[in-house]
């Protein structure tokens, strides 16, 4: 399968965290984009003697970053700042797996990404999960809900869509790698469990449910400047 203009983005921004720009700015988002796929991102009717955009294209990368279906409301790329960006769990995890181009049959069993793992990690041991676990669903409370899903009250619409769509993605890529048997996600680590995962989309449901109203008033919210 080709790659789309989103996943070639996210290749853009997984190089530029490998050679140690996280966050990032959307200049350098841009830049990458341009050098690593230039007739995706280059500038239209400028080319040079070949035929290749000889300048990149800042809103073709914005329009991926800020428009109707950006990267960011799929929860694989997060707002860390002004015009700043940085790429999530979920994010890191799917760039991964689309550098290796590995064959769909060859990704029902693979390994977690640290950063995954370090996600996972914090949602098992969560206060919302912690309480659910004790039976004590009853406790849970909105800031434990935010808590889990990394949001606050105050968070823009895309900021909610996007926690919530890297939640979803965490929890499929864990599901994928850990199979049926469970799985070490760190090296030495605890065991994640089919169990752990079905847990956590349980919390997930509850709150989603319980805390409508309030998500419901962040998502009217409109989304904030580049």
């Amino acid at each position: 399968m080709p790659l789309s203009v989103a996943d070639k983005l996210l290749l853009a921004a997984y190089d530029l965290s490998r050679n140690g720009k996280m966050p990032f700015s959307a200049e350098d988002l841009v830049v990458s984009a341009w050098t690593l796929y230039p007739r995706a991102f280059g500038l239209a009717g400028h080319v040079d003697a070949l035929g290749n955009p000889k300048y990149p294209d800042s809103n073709r990368v914005f329009a991926e970053v800020m428009g109707t279906k950006p990267i960011r409301k799929r929860g694989l790329l997060r707002k860390v700042g002004t015009k700043r960006y940085e790429l999530t769990e979920a994010g890191l995890e799917h760039a991964r797996l689309l550098s290796t181009r590995q064959p769909e049959a060859q990704m029902e069993k693979t390994s977690l990404a640290r950063e995954t793992g370090d996600a996972l990690k914090q949602l098992l041991s969560s206060r919302a999960r912690a309480k659910y676990v004790a039976g004590r669903q009853a406790d849970i409370t909105f800031s434990d809900a935010c808590a889990f899903w990394g949001i606050s009250p105050r968070s823009t619409a895309i900021q909610l869509q996007g926690r919530l769509a890297n939640l979803k993605r965490l929890l499929e890529s864990a599901q994928q790698a850990i199979g049926h048997e469970g799985a070490s996600f760190t090296h030495g680590g605890a065991a994640l469990t089919p169990e752990d995962l079905s847990q956590l989309e349980e919390v997930d449901f509850l709150m989603q449910d319980r805390f409508r109203d309030e998500l419901q008033h962040i998502a009217r919210r409109g989304d904030e400047r580049l």
